[in-house]
């Protein structure tokens, strides 16, 4: 007998079919609407109830059948789909292994000050762990965490490394950089390890040295720009509360200049910049030949817009961005994506600090999975052992999906093993309303990705 899974959701898709899913295993798939009107009445297909089974055979091919159960989506018990999603937790997360290392990144926070004072910032809204500590990080605790981030790396087999530079704005400690791209080219180059470097700059301070350095070592430049010049001086100020686009735009034409334009940006939208979720910063980007641009609601203070009208705003500047060979990316967009990869095969999470793959050391020299994350792992002198902390472990274990509460609390989600609870961030700011809307935004727009991607 056969089972409809109490994960299998659906989604309306046109009059003559559906979407659907299995909530951690995925798969989501177009079916004939009279069959998932079937399935939801009956529940339950066996030779027992012989009218259900003949329409079922009716509209279901063996093969779509197999496809099913394949999918999680038909299970043949509770017990044996327990014991499916039992094993997935077992194979990625290693919560009953005490030395399981899936440690895969590392990023230092090279400065916690900053010449900018963006009204979203993260940075000093929700890391606490800046307060009363060094702001600026030492060339003696970043060697050292890249010594043991690297020699981690080896010791557990894994043939390449990303370094990133974070901030604050990393820029403030150039002398510093300065020193460490030559170091980690040598040190990659002894381990025979290649390195992939990357810095997230707010572009403001680069000159033309600066930024020949970066291209000359092969650093990854990561900017940000909160829309057009109205939109980005609405949120993206300096200390003295003046607009920071044109300080912002000389940095992308000095990389411009030197050949090396940059192929996509960041935005982060609040109340005050949402109208420039709009096709003219689509426009711009276009004109710039930028290939992706990453627009994400302010994961901490939510933008108290309805919910429905940020969806679609998303979803009308995401299809613009494709007529002009753009892809529109953000966290909105990390569940949807999830889903086309194979949880028995791959590790699926929110980010790499959900997933225990990435580490951060601030300037204090104390390491959390993510920069702007309150969740202490540990210090920078053992980071090549803290994948046996009992605070890593920890974190792998609040993965487990076979919990009744997962980290989010919501055992009946229909992005759960995709969505993962979202961002660690918006979680430690504590505020449950806030929480609620951010699901409810993933949600809405896993649909409505789901939507535009499926085909007859």
């Amino acid at each position: 007998m056969l089972w409809l899974s109490e994960n299998a959701y659906f989604l309306e898709y046109n009059d003559n079919y559906q979407i659907v899913w299995h909530s951690i295993f995925g798969r989501p798939m177009l079916i004939p609407t009279q069959l998932a009107e079937l399935l939801r009445k009956h529940y339950l297909i066996m030779p027992s109830f012989e009218e259900s089974l003949c329409d079922f055979k009716k509209l279901a091919t063996r093969k779509m059948i197999a496809t099913l159960e394949e999918a999680h989506i038909l299970v043949r018990s509770d017990e044996a789909e327990r014991d499916a999603i039992q094993r997935l937790s077992l194979t990625h997360d290693g919560y009953d292994r005490s030395q399981k290392n899936k440690i895969k990144s590392l990023s230092l926070i090279m400065s916690e000050n900053c010449q900018f004072r963006c009204k979203y910032c993260i940075h000093f809204a929700n890391a606490k762990h800046s307060q009363g500590h060094a702001k600026t990080m030492s060339e003696k605790i970043a060697k050292t965490s890249i010594d043991g981030y690297l020699a981690n790396l080896k010791a557990n087999g894994i043939g390449e490394a990303y370094i990133n530079f974070g901030g604050g704005e990393p820029l403030l400690n150039w002398n510093t950089i300065k020193v460490l791209l030559p170091y980690i080219k040598e040190r990659g180059r002894k381990l025979n390890i290649p390195i992939r470097m990357s810095i997230n700059t707010n572009l403001a301070l680069l000159t033309e040295e600066i930024a020949e350095d970066l291209i000359y070592y092969n650093v990854e430049i990561a900017a940000s720009l909160d829309g057009t010049k109205e939109g980005n001086d609405a949120v993206r100020l300096t200390k003295d509360l003046t607009g920071t686009y044109n300080k912002i735009m000389r940095g992308f034409k000095i990389l411009a200049d030197l050949g090396h334009p940059l192929d996509g940006f960041a935005m982060t939208v609040t109340k005050d910049n949402f109208f420039d979720v709009d096709k003219p910063i689509i426009d711009w980007a276009a004109s710039m030949g930028m290939k992706e641009v990453r627009i994400d609601i302010d994961i901490v203070g939510i933008v108290e817009i309805p919910i429905p009208s940020i969806v679609e705003a998303l979803m009308e500047v995401r299809r613009y961005a494709k007529t002009k060979d753009i892809n529109v990316i953000g966290f909105w967009s990390r569940p949807a994506e999830n889903m086309g990869l194979i949880p028995e095969v791959e590790d699926v999470g929110f980010c790499g600090a959900e997933r225990g793959n990435s580490l951060c050391v601030s300037p204090s020299g104390q390491v959390f999975p993510c920069g702007y994350s309150n969740y202490k792992l540990g210090g920078y002198t053992k980071i090549g052992s803290i994948y046996k902390t009992k605070a890593y472990i920890g974190l792998l274990q609040q993965r487990d999906l076979s919990r009744t509460r997962p980290r989010c609390g919501h055992k009946y989600c229909p992005i759960l093993g995709f969505c993962r609870g979202g961002c660690m961030i918006t979680h430690e700011a504590g505020d449950e309303s806030k929480i609620s809307r951010m699901c409810e935004l993933y949600i809405r727009m896993t649909h409505e990705i789901l939507r535009e991607s499926a085909e007859v």
